[in-house]
């Protein structure tokens, strides 16, 4: 796992963790497997958001909670690396308010048949575990991009189990409250073919300026999300 941290001002001892996988499925039979949109979509994209919060500051205008950005590794493992620093923490997991997840946000779902698919993001987890989350992701949104938020696999229920499937959950399943950001499945899903020339850069754009707004609101309010919903059952 790498870890980049930014502190906060008055409340640096409070945190708000930004993450994404950055290992892949490497080489198999001589074909190298790219993985441009998973994860690299998610991994430059929490660099980027690292490079613009760390201008933010060098400006004055640097986060009141501390923001960790974190890219694991093993996540196509079986969530190897989230789940060793969700047991081995370096920051307690008592005052991390969230973890915004990021896993595969440059591409569009080819099966998605409604609303406009060149504007949307997949939500999951904006209403569980924290009620104060579900009114910050919408109100950001609404306020700043205006994108389709997609709760097509927010539930715990829908059998691509999609909630359980990424680096997140190992916060959740702690009790930190999460939100999860996907773009949904793509025949280049695992395959060598998941190359750069098919993200959609504008669009990977917007949905990450989602996400570091979303970071920025939650830095900077007054209070730690409240953990007030149970967490939904894993059946695996």
């Amino acid at each position: 796992n790498v870890l980049g941290y930014i502190e906060g001002s008055d409340l640096k001892n409070e945190y708000v963790f930004v993450t994404a996988h950055y290992d892949h499925l490497g080489m198999r039979n001589g074909k190298i497997y790219y993985g441009a949109d998973d994860d690299g979509s998610g991994t430059t994209a929490v660099i980027e958001m690292a490079r613009a919060l760390q201008k933010a500051k060098n400006d004055g205008k640097g986060p009141r909670r501390s923001v960790v950005f974190m890219t694991v590794s093993g996540e196509e493992k079986g969530l190897w690396g989230s789940e060793y620093y969700s047991e081995n923490p370096v920051f307690p997991l008592d005052k991390t308010t969230v973890d915004l997840n990021i896993d595969m946000i440059g591409r569009i779902d080819p099966n998605r048949t409604i609303g406009d698919s060149t504007n949307y993001v997949y939500v999951i987890g904006n209403d569980k575990l924290s009620s104060d989350l579900d009114p910050i992701a919408k109100s950001v949104n609404d306020k700043y991009l205006k994108m389709e938020l997609d709760f097509k696999f927010n539930d715990p229920n829908d059998p691509e189990r999609i909630y359980f499937r990424s680096d997140h959950y190992n916060f959740a399943r702690k009790g930190v409250p999460i939100i999860f950001y996907f773009d949904g499945i793509h025949k280049d899903y695992h395959q060598p073919s998941d190359t750069v020339d098919k993200i959609n850069f504008d669009l990977m754009q917007k949905r990450t300026q989602y996400v570091f707004l979303t970071a920025w609101d939650i830095a900077n309010r007054d209070n730690m999300l409240v953990r007030d919903i149970p967490l939904p059952e894993a059946t695996r």
